[in-house]
Parts: C-alpha cells; sequence; structure tokens
C-alpha cells in the first residue's frame, strides 16, 4: 500500500515535471516572439525615419537647385541688358585677380 502511495506520488511528480517543462517551453517561445516582434517594430520604425530623412534632403536639395536657376537667370538678363558693362566688369575682375595670383608679373 505504500509503495502504491509512492508510485502515485512519484507519477503526479512525473506529470507536474512534464507540465512545468511544457509551460517554460511556452513561456521561451512567448519570450521569443516578442523579442522578434520588437525588433521588427524598430526595424520598421528606422527605415521610415531614414526615408524621412531622405525626403528632408531631397527636399531642400531641390529647393537650392531651383534658387540656383533663378540666380543663373537673373544673372543672364542682368548680362543681356548691360553687355558691354558685363565685359568689363569681368575684364577688370580677370586683370584684378591675375594680379593677386602674382600673373602680372612677367618681366
Amino acid at each position: 500500500m505504500a509503495e502504491e502511495s509512492i508510485r502515485k506520488e512519484l507519477d503526479a511528480l512525473k506529470a507536474d515535471i512534464a507540465q512545468l517543462r511544457d509551460d517554460i517551453a511556452g513561456l521561451a517561445d512567448a519570450v521569443k516572439q516578442t523579442g522578434t516582434d520588437k525588433a521588427q517594430e524598430s526595424c520598421s520604425q528606422a527605415e521610415a525615419a531614414a526615408r524621412d530623412a531622405w525626403q528632408e534632403i531631397e527636399d531642400k536639395l531641390n529647393d537650392v537647385i531651383e534658387e540656383g536657376k533663378k540666380t543663373i537667370n537673373s544673372a543672364e538678363q542682368q548680362i543681356g541688358q548691360h553687355p558691354r558693362g558685363s565685359l568689363l566688369t569681368a575684364f577688370g575682375l580677370g586683370f584684378i585677380i591675375a594680379k593677386l595670383f602674382g600673373g602680372g608679373d612677367r618681366r
């Protein structure tokens, strides 16, 4: 009788240990899935931030390009309106730059 009681308790203990193993395996899977979900979420957020930053850079670059085009057009209009003055100004600036860099010291 005592042997049968011990056997029942041992069987119950084995069943409890088996259930504990299953519970621990389930818990490990849940932790793993949670970590995977968080990693994917972080990756998605990083990708979104990178796309936003790239779009902002692209927008600023387009603004700079447009501003440069306006400046070039304005300069072309000024040169077209005053061709002689532009030519004299270009010559004068070239002469001054040549003197500054020693291009005028030919002997």
